[in-house]
C-alpha cells in the first residue's frame, strides 16, 4: 500500500521526511484547466521539483455546474480534458471526482435529468481517460455537504452504468461513517475500486482517535485492494507534528491486517 496525503505543494517537503508515498494535490488549483499553457508552466515546474511525486488530484470542479440548467458541457469538456492531459504530464494515476457544489442538484430540477447529466460528465472523463490513462474515482460524499451520490453503493452503480474503466470509485472513510454505511460497501464495490480516502474520529488525523484501522485494512485486504490510501483530513495546524504519528498508525494497522509490513 501507498500512502499520501491531500495538500498542497508547499507540505510535499515536510511529508517526504515524514516517510510518506506521495502527495495528493488539488485539480482546480494545482492543474488549473482554465488556464493556457503558459501561465501553468510555472507552476508545473514547481509540481515536478516537489521530493514526492503527485499521484492522485482532487477538487476537480470547483466553479461552474455540472447538474442543472447552468450546465455547460462544452466547457466541462475542455476542462475535463486539460485536466486530464495535465495530470498525466505529472504522472499521476487518478482524479477524485468529489466536487458537491457542481453536483449538488438544484432545489426543483427534475432528479431524471440531473442523473443523465451526471452520466453525461462521466463519460467525458471516460473519453478523457482513453486517451491520458488517467482514471476518474467518483467519490460519495455526505448528504451534509451533497444531496447526490451520498454512498459508496450509489457511486458504484454509476460506474457500473458507465461502464468504461477509465470511470470507478473511492471509498472515503468519514463519509462512509457520516452515513453510517459499512465497510461491506467497499466489498460490494471492489471491482470497481479506484482509490480511498481516510480521517480519524472528527475528521482528524489517524491515531487521534478511534476509527478502527485495522478492520478497514481487512476489508481492503479481502478486495484485493493494495494500491494507494490518501489521509484527507483536519491537521488543526499540526501537520508538523501529526504527520509521522498519522502515517505509522496506519503502517501499524495495516501490518496486523495484511500480515506483514507496507
Amino acid at each position: 500500500m501507498r500512502f499520501g496525503v491531500c495538500a498542497g505543494v508547499d507540505a510535499a517537503p515536510l511529508l517526504a521526511e515524514a516517510g510518506y508515498d506521495y502527495i495528493e494535490l488539488s485539480v482546480a488549483g494545482d492543474l488549473a484547466p482554465e488556464t493556457d499553457d503558459s501561465a501553468w508552466s510555472p507552476h508545473r515546474h514547481r509540481i515536478e521539483q516537489m521530493p514526492l511525486p503527485v499521484e492522485a488530484f482532487n477538487s476537480f470542479v470547483r466553479s461552474g455546474k455540472i447538474v442543472g440548467p447552468e450546465a455547460d458541457f462544452a466547457r466541462l469538456r475542455r476542462y475535463v480534458n486539460t485536466a486530464l492531459e495535465r495530470a498525466a504530464l505529472l504522472g499521476a494515476e487518478i482524479i477524485v471526482f468529489g466536487s458537491g457544489g457542481a453536483r449538488h442538484i438544484p432545489n426543483g430540477f427534475d432528479r431524471e435529468v440531473a442523473r443523465q447529466q451526471l452520466l453525461d460528465f462521466l463519460h467525458l472523463c471516460a473519453d478523457a481517460s482513453e486517451r491520458t490513462g488517467v482514471k476518474v474515482a467518483i467519490e460519495p460524499l455526505n448528504r451534509r455537504e451533497c444531496n447526490v451520490l451520498n454512498l459508496v453503493s450509489e457511486g458504484a452503480a454509476y460506474a457500473r452504468e458507465v461502464a468504461r474503466p477509465g470511470v470507478g470509485v473511492l471509498a472515503d472513510t468519514f463519509h462512509m461513517e457520516c452515513e453510517a454505511e459499512p465497510l461491506d460497501a467497499i466489498l460490494a464495490a471492489a471491482d470497481i475500486l479506484l482509490h480511498v480516502h481516510t480521517a480519524d474520529t472528527h475528521r482528524y488525523a489517524p491515531g487521534t482517535g478511534s476509527y478502527d484501522y485495522e478492520a478497514l485494512f481487512r476489508t481492503l485486504h479481502q478486495c484485493g485492494y493494495d494500491k494507494r490510501l490518501s489521509i484527507e483530513c483536519d491537521f488543526q495546524g499540526k501537520l508538523a507534528t501529526l504527520a509521522a504519528p498519522a502515517l505509522s498508525r496506519l503502517k501499524t494497522a495495516y501490518a496486523a491486517a495484511y500480515k506483514g509490513s507496507p
